[in-house]
């Protein structure tokens, strides 16, 4: 079976255009209200792109010290996905304050990987009480590997032309 958003993301013939639709598609398959995808460039994570169904920004041109945030250092890290909810009672300071402020309560984090390395890190956002689940975690792994080998094969034929 092949996921409609691996079918969107085989017809982008731009690399922003794979990233954008990305999360469109992630917001869309994860019933979420938002995405974001932050380029990680050492330490750093840069915002780049954004997706919310409601319109509104999201963090596009932020930056963010990696370590600043030890959930999301681990995903970056580890190359494995984590989550975070605001009611959890061990959720992590910084990462329930940056959730506050943008106004969502659960957050699931995926590693956009490149050449087996995360290149980026996708942020997709839920409000209310529903945390993602463990076929909701599987789903966004999928597309984002999708992601990734859309990406490579667009840098190869650049590269190759």
């Amino acid at each position: 079976m092949t996921l409609p958003a691996a079918e969107a993301l085989q017809r982008e013939t731009t690399i922003a255009g794979v990233l954008k639709t990305t999360c469109v598609e992630l917001t869309n398959a994860l019933e979420a209200e938002a995405c974001n995808l932050s380029r990680v460039i050492g330490q750093l994570l840069v915002d780049l792109v954004e997706h919310s169904r409601d319109g509104r920004r999201i963090q596009l041109g932020r930056a963010y010290l990696v370590p600043d945030y030890p959930v999301t250092e681990e995903v970056v890290e580890s190359g494995e996905p984590r989550t975070v909810w605001l009611y959890d009672p061990g959720v992590d300071p910084g990462e329930a304050a940056l959730l506050r402020e943008l106004d969502f309560d659960a957050l699931l984090m995926l590693p956009l990987q490149l050449d087996e390395r995360c290149w980026g890190l996708l942020e997709v956002y839920r409000m209310g009480t529903r945390v993602f689940s463990s076929e909701d975690i599987a789903l966004g792994i999928e597309i984002a590997a999708h992601a990734g080998r859309a990406v490579e094969n667009l840098q190869r034929r650049a590269a190759a032309a």
